[in-house]
């Protein structure tokens, strides 16, 4: 008897399939290596399933397997794109302007692998639940890999950028996106405060979104936020007439919980 699951069109069954290669390069061309539960996600699927896809692009040399290593603790298995998965599928435009970066293993860093799978699950709630229509990380926003002292660099880089709809205005607005595990002192939170500003000045991005681990870190650093624009003095300027109260530019921000993606 056949599986009731299986798709008994064998050209549709190589479509499905060869989709699911498509959005895990997609995926990893922007954010170059990632888990399995992660792109099981992304190909909406289940985990086991997911290993068996990611395990045949494996084998055509679009993916390497790779692993993380904590002193003490279990590793954690990552796929990476490589150098043939960045360019499979491309048009002659796309070639043009894609990264060409690709996962080397045993180069990805114990201490920054959480933060960036944070921001990969945030990227996947912000698709999926919160409408965003594009999503571009910190490393290929404009200016990234220049010197400070270069005009077109950004006064400061949030983890990313995406285009939110607003639903009822029926407009795209851009969101920057700050995934925050841990605190930072209150004089380098008022350095961001005034960059995010800033790049909201000249047009960079419109709100900024930050992503906290549990809700009440989220309100905590609400409070703070809008404590030290008041002892600081900050407040945002939509014109050069006009100065917004804190608690005016407070609303510029907007913090949120992880917990709504995990």
């Amino acid at each position: 008897m056949m599986n009731k699951h299986l798709i008994a069109d064998p050209a549709e069954r190589a479509k499905r399939a060869a989709d699911k290669e498509e959005w895990v390069l997609d995926f990893l061309r922007d954010e170059v290596y990632s888990t399995t539960a992660i792109l099981s996600d992304v190909m909406a699927i289940g985990e086991r399933a997911a290993r068996s896809v990611l395990a045949r692009m494996e084998k055509k040399g679009l993916l390497v397997r790779d692993e993380v290593k904590f002193m003490g603790m279990k590793a954690i298995p990552l796929w990476g794109i490589t150098s043939t998965g960045v360019m499979t599928g491309l048009t002659p435009e796309e070639v043009a302007t894609v990264s060409l970066r690709y996962h080397t293993p045993g180069s990805v860093k114990p201490l920054t692998i959480a933060h960036t799978l944070d921001t990969q699950k945030c990227r996947l709630h912000c698709e999926v639940v919160e409408d965003f229509e594009s999503w571009t990380p910190d490393r290929l926003l404009p200016g990234k890999g220049l010197k400070k002292a270069d005009p077109k660099r950004w006064e400061h880089y949030p983890d990313a950028v995406g285009e939110a709809v607003h639903k009822e205005k029926q407009l795209i607005y851009k969101v920057a996106i700050e995934i925050e595990r841990t605190r930072k002192t209150p004089a380098r939170y008022v350095a961001i405060i005034k960059a995010h500003m800033k790049n909201i000045e000249k047009g960079r991005y419109q709100r900024v979104w930050y992503f906290c681990p549990t809700k009440q870190e989220a309100d905590s650093l609400q409070a703070l936020f809008l404590r030290l624009m008041k002892e600081k003095g900050i407040g945002f300027w939509p014109d050069n007439d006009t100065k917004y109260s804190p608690e005016q530019s407070l609303k510029l921000f907007r913090f949120r919980t992880m917990e709504d993606f995990k």
